[in-house]
């Protein structure tokens, strides 16, 4: 069965662009114009992947964003704006986007990046051998939940497979390239802006609270120019 693309964009002719494409290599595809609808249908129709753009009407992307994660960890959201800058990125991967892809681009861009990301969050998180406790931080692959301090953190698909493959990985130096093809594939393999992006995201929400340096991290640690290491 093909996927079920929510496209939510105030832009009727970008919309159908859009949905003109996506169709075209088999997905299907919903469509709403403001927020509050777009969170209705979203309820309704529980979406396998939802294009979110930010300026739209009733209420803004950012608010969509956060009420989805709300209400779904799993459903992945990739975000479409016009707001390229590096803090509008990490604040839509903090709120809990899985991928950003900035306007104008080109249509074989988005479909590759939408299949990317429904690759990557419906193959499951490569697993640690035995739920992770240290520190304060616990993860569980199989319940596919994080806690820190005893308190739930939400994480996104991508983020929860990046900490995963970090922690499968722990005390080994990773460098970029292998944490890119394992955990977003090789259309990414040379994005490292988005792995930063990530890595500083997935910082801010499992650091401890008396530790929150991204300079000095506890968990993940940044070898420069080479990669991370967890641990």
């Amino acid at each position: 069965m093909p996927a079920t693309i929510l496209i939510i964009e105030d832009e009727e002719r970008l919309a159908a662009y859009i949905q003109l494409w996506l169709e075209q290599v088999g997905y299907r595809c919903l469509w709403e114009a403001g927020g509050l609808a777009g969170l209705q249908r979203a309820r309704e129709r529980n979406p396998d992947l939802v294009l979110l753009d930010l300026a739209l009407p009733e209420i803004d992307g950012w608010e969509v964003c956060r009420r989805l994660r709300e209400s779904s960890r799993q459903v992945p959201i990739i975000i479409v704006t016009a707001r390229g800058e590096e803090f509008d990125r990490v604040r839509g991967l903090r709120m809990g986007a899985d991928d950003y892809i900035v306007k104008p681009f080109s249509f074989p861009e988005l479909v590759a990046r939408v299949e990317a990301v429904l690759r990557r969050t419906t193959v499951p998180a490569p697993a640690p051998a035995e739920p992770f406790h240290e520190a304060g931080l616990d993860v569980d692959v199989e319940a596919h939940q994080v806690k820190v301090n005893g308190h739930e953190v939400r994480l996104t698909p991508t983020e929860f497979r990046l900490l995963a493959y970090l922690i499968e990985n722990r005390g080994r130096l990773l460098t970029h390239r292998q944490i890119l093809q394992a955990v977003w594939g090789p259309e990414y393999i040379d994005d490292l802006d988005s792995l930063r992006m990530f890595v500083r995201s997935l910082r801010h929400k499992i650091e401890l609270p008396e530790k929150p340096d991204q300079e000095a991290p506890h968990y993940i640690t940044t070898e420069y120019g080479i990669g991370y290491r967890f641990g």
